[in-house]
């Protein structure tokens, strides 16, 4: 009901309009231009004969307009003052000639405002003729017909929407398609409400208002219902049809609601005003009044709009600083983030300036030209608006499928995970693009309603399809050329998860993924970008000679670089190292973090990190390959038994069984014996097979254990040792060497006096 409060208040107020220019008002002085009296007999058959035909073609508007065109075309034409050819056209002048056809037009347009006035001064001076017999006969019914529709239409709305409850509550706050579903049940409750209204209010207009049916001012105000109403849904649709919710327009509820009471009220004025209070005044009354009637609607309606637009655009520079009252949906989230906060400021200050310049133009053509206005304006009008909205739809629906994932099929050999998460990587980028040009097609669409530009003949011309047929296939190649690059950098993730899972596949899968990927995308960028370009009408012949050239050149100029994409090219192939290996490349030794085909990219023990072209490197060494080595080489004293040192060993690799260390190695300890006598140590070596990359931490654990193991079993493990030879003399005696004590506690102080005794 409340919703609805517009269209009745606006429908009392031009009913009423109707009835004050209806009324009949005291004539007071004759104006010169009264026609004389008819008491000449003689004169009054040939007035009316003459008289007759013109005021039937001043009531028809189209016969009127007939009949001024076929005086203009009739009329001499003016004198124009003569110019001389060689005469330069100052710039001054230009601006005078703009200046005098500025003034000439505003002048006229204000005579014929004035002159269109002036039929209410019909009303004061008696020259307009009130019947007021007709007048109280076609009031009384159309009076009757206004109460019939509104309570009609309020009644079946208010019964269909209680009829929708449950189906409301169930689909409310379920999802994009089930708010849909709920504003396409909403709007068809509108339209049928209103065509019972409609319908209903035409048939007992017709069966119990009159005994002739329905009559032509009955039938005014049902059309203008009519259209009205439909209008009215329409702004509801735009704004929140669902009880404020579900609107087209992305603004605080607030302003939405502010823009759908005003915007209804306009057009309540402008509809019943221009298709029903002027056609009923210039029958029951005369044209002139229905004319001036038609100024002053159409002022009326002027500056409700202003007052409306400056009211809406306050309330929206007060909302906007404010924070969100209810959580935003991801949808417009993703609007959001496509829109950046400088546009969207923008577009908030600019809109009311276009339109007050919009209601400003709009307002001197309809006083001007007012067919013009119903049929150029109005159409433009239409047309602007629907593709604001349908724009709009497309943007908001872009923005709820950017918030959606794609699932790939899973029954694909590839995989469908990382197929799935690419693709939707894609939507959000793709998005953006039909956002642009949605915001194209609605740019062309409101510069060919206003005949800005002839944008249809363009697009229909062969240029201009070539054009719009060129772009839609250039999209089309670049969709597909990622759809592909997706599908093929899948199948590889497929094909090196189906194989065996060790570590060494691991780090083989990273390298030709990484590989492979850059191939791709290298190919199917510069095979796509072609190709698209070709669709656009470019031709790339002389880009593809000219490649050709460029790439000769840079053979000949850069022969380090092709030798090593050669040499790396090689290296890949042959499986040399992967991302994640420990090799020695180029003299230095360190993890595999990248791999290119140029270069490899390593990191030392110390962090050091070192890009090494293939073009240098000349042998590689991975220590990760299959399996690796652990080599434990101990020395104990010559005094010492073998086979205990031995059995130290075997004992130290059992220990280390029992430790974490187990799972990573892969086959007993390997025992080599004696391999060598130092100068002071018999030299033992045992070796531990393990997992690739895990000899350096399990063989620190080892070596811990067999230096616990010597120290448990007292088995010696000797280090270098310094004899200092003090030399004899002849008679066979050593030197002495001279050593001093010093005092370094009771204990050895006695054992010196003792020595010394």
């Amino acid at each position: 009901m409340p919703a609805c409060r517009p269209l009745l208040n606006s429908a009392l107020l031009l009913v009423f309009a109707f009835l004050i220019a209806a009324t009949p008002l005291p004539a007071h002085a004759q104006s010169p231009l009264t026609a004389a009296p008819a008491d000449s007999s003689e004169s009054a058959e040939p007035t009316d004969t003459v008289i007759a035909p013109l005021l039937d073609v001043l009531r028809d508007e189209a016969a009127r307009d007939r009949l001024i065109r076929a005086l203009e075309q009739a009329a001499p034409e003016g004198e124009t003052p003569s110019v001389e050819a060689d005469a330069p056209v100052t710039l001054a002048a230009r601006l005078a000639a703009i200046t005098r056809t500025t003034i000439n037009e505003t002048l006229s347009i204000g005579g014929a405002v004035i002159a269109d006035m002036s039929g209410l001064t019909t009303l004061v001076d008696g020259r307009a003729t009130l019947d007021r017999d007709r007048i109280a006969a076609v009031l009384a019914p159309l009076l009757a017909t206004v109460a019939i529709s509104l309570g009609l239409y309020f009644l079946a709305k208010r019964l269909l929407r209680r009829a929708l409850s449950t189906a409301v509550l169930r689909l409310r706050g379920r999802g994009p398609l089930a708010a849909m579903a709920l504003v396409g049940l909403h709007f068809l409750a509108e339209i049928l409400a209103l065509a019972i209204a409609y319908f209903a209010t035409g048939a007992a207009s017709a069966l119990l208002l009159s005994d002739l049916g329905v009559s032509i001012h009955q039938t005014l105000y049902l059309n203008a219902f009519l259209i009205t109403g439909v209008t009215a849904i329409l702004i509801r649709i735009v704004t929140g049809i669902v009880e404020g919710d579900y609107a087209v327009l992305r603004l605080a509820a607030p302003v939405r609601q502010m823009m759908r009471e005003r915007g209804i009220r306009l057009a309540a004025i402008l509809i019943y005003g221009i298709a029903f209070v002027v056609p009923a005044a210039n029958a029951l009354i005369s044209f002139t009044v229905g004319r001036s009637l038609r100024v002053v609607l159409y002022t009326i309606a002027a500056i409700y709009a202003v007052n409306a637009i400056r009211a809406i655009s306050r309330l929206q520079q007060a909302t906007h600083d404010l924070p969100l009252s209810e959580p935003q949906e991801e949808g417009d989230a993703a609007v959001d983030e496509a829109l950046p906060e400088p546009v969207q400021s923008a577009v908030l200050q600019l809109w009311p300036l276009v339109a007050y310049a919009y209601v400003g133009a709009s307002y001197v053509i309809a006083l001007s030209q007012p067919a013009f206005f119903v049929d150029f304006v109005g159409g433009a009008t239409l047309k602007t608006a629907a593709a604001l909205v349908l724009g709009g739809l497309v943007m908001r629906g872009c923005g709820y499928l950017s918030t959606m994932s794609i699932r790939a099929p899973a029954f694909l050999p590839l995989d469908d995970r990382a197929l799935s998460a690419r693709l939707t990587s894609f939507v959000p980028v793709l998005l953006r693009i039909v956002w642009l040009l949605v915001s194209i097609a609605i740019l062309a669409v409101v510069l060919d309603a206003w005949a800005i530009a002839d944008v249809g003949a363009f697009i229909e011309g062969e240029r201009g399809g070539a054009i719009v047929a060129g772009l839609v296939s250039s999209l089309v190649v670049l969709v597909a050329s990622f759809v592909v690059w997706a599908a093929l950098t899948s199948w590889i993730d497929g094909r090196m998860e189906g194989g065996p899972g060790t570590a060494l596949h691991s780090a083989r899968y990273r390298t030709l993924y990484s590989l492979a990927k850059n191939a791709l995308t290298v190919a199917l960028v510069v095979f796509g970008g072609m190709i698209a370009l070709s669709e656009l009408g470019l031709d790339i012949g002389p880009l593809l000679a000219g490649a050709g050239v460029l790439g000769l050149a840079i053979g000949f100029g850069a022969q380090k670089l092709v030798q090593d994409i050669i040499s790396g090219v090689f290296i890949q192939l042959e499986n040399a190292m992967n991302v994640g290996d420990v090799v020695g490349a180029g003299g230095i030794t360190g993890a595999v973090e990248r791999l290119t085909l140029r270069s490899v990219s390593l990191r030392d023990l110390s962090g050091v990190y070192h890009i090494i072209p293939f073009s240098s490197v000349d042998a590689v060494s991975n220590h990760m390959r299959t399996f690796s080595f652990h080599v434990e080489e101990v020395g104990i004293a010559y005094k010492e038994n073998v086979a205990d040192g031995k059995a130290a060993l075997q004992e130290a690799f059992d220990r280390l069984l029992a430790t974490e260390h187990k799972q990573d190695i892969l086959a007993p300890l390997e025992m080599h014996g004696v391999t060598g006598l130092g100068d002071s140590a018999v030299l033992i070596r045992a070796r531990i097979k393990t997992m690739p990359g895990k000899q350096w931490g399990l063989g620190r654990a080892y070596t811990e254990l067999v230096k616990e193991v010597m120290d448990e079993r007292g088995i010696d493990i000797p280090f270098p040792h310094t004899t200092v030879y003090l030399g004899r003399d002849k008679q066979g005696r050593t030197d002495e060497l001279p050593v001093k004590l010093e005092r370094v506690g009771a204990k050895a102080e006695v054992e010196v006096e003792k020595n010394g005794a």
